[in-house]
């Protein structure tokens, strides 16, 4: 039976919310926001001279929310009652992301789509898994991500692969969950933005030298 962990990991930011309007019954939860530990660039800076636009994953309805979902089988959907992500699933993905990219360096310029800034290639991306996956008394993380590149002067696809990541769970309380959440990413994400890169330049490689 999955139940709501009392205690909180060290470096996961948590806060106690309500759920219900002011003057009714309140239930608390726990907000949780995933701690990656990515590892830096040797490049020596910012070496690509072109900017990136990061966009919202695309997903299901069942995951475009701020539960921690749960899969006890296949096909069947539940969620943590007294937890919660800081974001919605897309937007929590979003931001890690940028944040990735920036912890490489190798790319100056990269943002979210929706800040209003221009960039020359964009990162779209369909999120096809988020959730804890149950097998028995054992649990994982389970993430699954679809990533187009775009170049943004004529918006074709430069190219397109999907990424998978999973990571056990020491047991089934949030916590543990959230921590197999951050290990999921922790190996994903490197991959994501060395594949984005290595797209990137290719495809700039093959165009005529017109940018400055």
């Amino acid at each position: 039976m999955i139940r709501t962990s009392r205690f909180l990991l060290p470096g996961l930011f948590a806060l106690l919310a309500a759920c219900s309007a002011l003057g009714g019954k309140h239930t608390p939860f726990a907000v949780y926001a995933p701690q990656l530990d990515l590892p830096a660039s040797d490049a020596g800076g910012n070496s690509i001279q072109w900017q990136l636009l990061v966009d919202t994953p695309r997903t299901s309805a069942a995951l475009d929310t701020n539960h921690i979902a749960v899969m006890p089988s296949a096909g069947l959907i539940e969620v943590y009652p007294a937890a919660r992500w800081r974001d919605s699933a897309p937007i929590l993905m979003r931001s890690l992301i940028v944040l990735a990219f920036d912890n490489d360096g190798r790319i100056g310029g990269v943002s979210a789509a929706d800040a209003g800034l221009s960039g020359d290639y964009v990162l779209s991306m369909e999120l096809r898994g988020f959730q804890v996956e149950m097998a028995g008394a054992d649990a994982q993380a389970t993430i699954r991500l679809t990533a187009k590149l775009f170049d943004h002067s004529d918006n074709r696809i430069v190219a397109t692969r999907t990424f998978d990541a999973t990571a056990p769970a020491a047991s089934t309380e949030v916590a543990d969950a959230v921590k197999a959440f951050e290990q999921a990413l922790d190996e994903m994400l490197p991959k994501l933005v060395d594949w984005t890169i290595e797209q990137g330049n290719l495809h700039e490689d093959s165009k005529p030298a017109t940018r400055q």
